[in-house]
């Protein structure tokens, strides 16, 4: 049975959808043994215990170490990437981040560690896949299951869900189209934003749902939204093309109708009028897209009704672990070289010295008035 090790800074959805989720799915059914670590947390024995080690979305400087020791020490190396890190657009929440040098350069050398690439994006495999010996898609589970009914009232309610950073799009690409709307239809069609809070919010005195980062949360708050359709206006970049279609995946999972942009990654998954609506990137486009949907309601059930069928189907956990199982067979294991792995600790200490000193030095004489806060809330 193999020992699969993931390792991420934190378990955000990205690393719950491209990674913990059907991993802990095999876990539980006894097909492999897993943990997860974040790289402060990491220790020798776990690259010891690991057959294959997992990087999600690795970007720091101990996720760049623990790569090299565990791939010189005969552990499988994988990174995971489901956003294009290398190319983020100014604007958005990580972009600071994500843009400087130093970051890319730690995020290169991480991937350089690794043996095989996965990522859900075709279009990341296609870029970044020559720089490994092996590149694999894999597939995002429909978590959020089990919707509430929508309707119970004659007004229709349009829904849009995604992380704060995502209200631009709303803003420039969908937003004078629900206006429009709203406006012609008042009382008739409100909509509702969870997590991303566009200017229309306001404007229209509309319902907003605060962000959920726990994914679990967000999936329980989703399954009781009750959206008679939703959209997912998405930009046509070089950075967006590389996205996945995890909306669709999102909302279908939930029963709900969407319109989608007509770009890349949404052509992938979304056939036009039989499993959602795919729309031009115009205002017409959109304000007729919405229009339709909001007046026909054997339409929206009927598109609601095949995307949950293939959210059930394509894209159960169960398939999307399965899909795991076959990759994870496939890995090479090999012997360990356990005097590489002792090396790992070693690492580990001095970064927390240098991190330290380098604190001591910004912090001067307040020193250890912050060491007495940081010991006060430490539970």
């Amino acid at each position: 049975m193999k020992h699969v090790l993931l390792v991420t800074l934190e378990m955000i959805p990205s690393a719950v959808l491209c990674g913990d989720a059907p991993l802990r799915h095999l876990a539980e059914r006894g097909r492999i043994e897993y943990r997860w670590r974040t790289p402060k947390r990491l220790r020798g024995r776990d690259l010891r215990w690991a057959d294959a080690v997992i990087f999600v979305r690795g970007d720091d400087y101990l996720s760049r170490k623990a790569a090299a020791v565990a791939r010189r020490s005969g552990r499988y190396t994988v990174y995971v990437m489901d956003d294009d890190l290398l190319n983020i657009p100014e604007g958005l929440e990580s972009s600071a981040a994500y843009r400087d040098e130093k970051t890319r350069e730690t995020i290169r050398g991480v991937m350089a560690e690794c043996r095989c690439l996965l990522s859900p994006s075709r279009n990341l495999l296609a870029k970044y896949g020559g720089g490994f010996e092996r590149a694999e898609r894999i597939e995002e589970p429909a978590m959020a299951r089990g919707a509430a009914a929508p309707g119970g009232t004659d007004t229709v309610k349009i829904g849009f869900a995604a992380s704060v950073d995502r209200a631009g799009d709303v803003d420039r690409i969908v937003a004078g189209a629900l206006r429009r709307v709203l406006r012609e239809y008042p009382g008739r069609v409100t909509a509702e934003f969870f997590g991303a809070r566009p200017e229309i919010v306001d404007e229209f005195a509309l319902r907003h749902i605060p962000y959920q980062r726990a994914y679990e949360e967000y999936g329980r708050t989703m399954r009781t939204l009750g959206w008679d359709l939703a959209l997912a206006p998405m930009p046509e970049t070089e950075f967006h093309r590389c996205k996945h279609y995890n909306k669709f995946i999102e909302y279908a999972s939930c029963g709900i109708p969407g319109i989608y942009s007509d770009v890349e990654p949404y052509r992938w998954a979304v056939r036009h009028g039989e499993n959602g609506l795919l729309c031009p990137n115009t205002e017409e486009g959109w304000y007729a897209a919405i229009r339709r949907l909001a007046e026909d309601g054997p339409l929206r059930r009927a598109l609601g009704a095949e995307a949950l069928r293939e959210a059930e189907s394509l894209y159960s956990l169960e398939t999307v672990a399965g899909e795991w199982e076959r990759i994870l067979d496939s890995l090479e294991t090999a012997p360990v070289r356990t005097r590489e792995l002792d090396w790992y600790d070693l690492l580990r200490l001095r970064d927390r010295l240098r991190r330290g000193m380098a604190k001591v030095r910004e912090l001067g004489w307040q020193t250890p008035r912050y060491l007495w806060e940081k010991w006060k809330n430490r539970h």
